[in-house]
């Protein structure tokens, strides 16, 4: 079954925290052959791994980041979604509100697959929602 929802950073370290948001586990697991991550997301989720201190808690993260990998598809960010985030990125700085890298990237191969973006920061991606045709939920709402 093809992926409809991309996974945002914020939604997969629930996976991580020592107190998860039950309500979000429990939606993504009953969802999880429709969810998939994207290499953007994949990069920022090892990147934050890396700059944690050894011990006890980086190997948790590091187990759960296996688990992820283990569970849900990656979907890279190709050329296609590369157009699409460099137009988004323009038409976002012409009106004077640029748009992060990363969070035009993840938004991008959404937008490149046909997929909704699942986050609980939907602020971040306001001004890419505005100039673009990306579909997001909120799953803590």
């Amino acid at each position: 079954m093809r992926p409809v929802y991309l996974l945002d950073t914020n939604v997969i370290s629930e996976f991580s925290k020592p107190v998860p948001n039950s309500a979000i586990i429990k939606r993504i697991r009953e969802n999880e052959e429709l969810c998939a991550i994207c290499s953007t997301v994949w990069e920022e989720s090892n990147y934050g791994l890396g700059l944690m201190p050894d011990g006890r808690r980086k190997k948790s993260v590091q187990k759960t980041l296996d688990d992820i990998r283990d569970s849900f598809e990656i979907i890279p960010y190709d050329n296609f979604a590369a157009r699409i985030c460099g137009e988004i990125r323009a038409k976002c700085r012409a009106e004077g509100k640029p748009a992060p890298s990363y969070d035009s990237q993840i938004a991008a191969t959404a937008i490149a697959n046909g997929m909704v973006l699942v986050t609980h920061n939907t602020e971040d991606f306001a001004a890419v929602a505005e100039n673009s045709v990306l579909r997001m939920e909120d799953w803590w709402e």
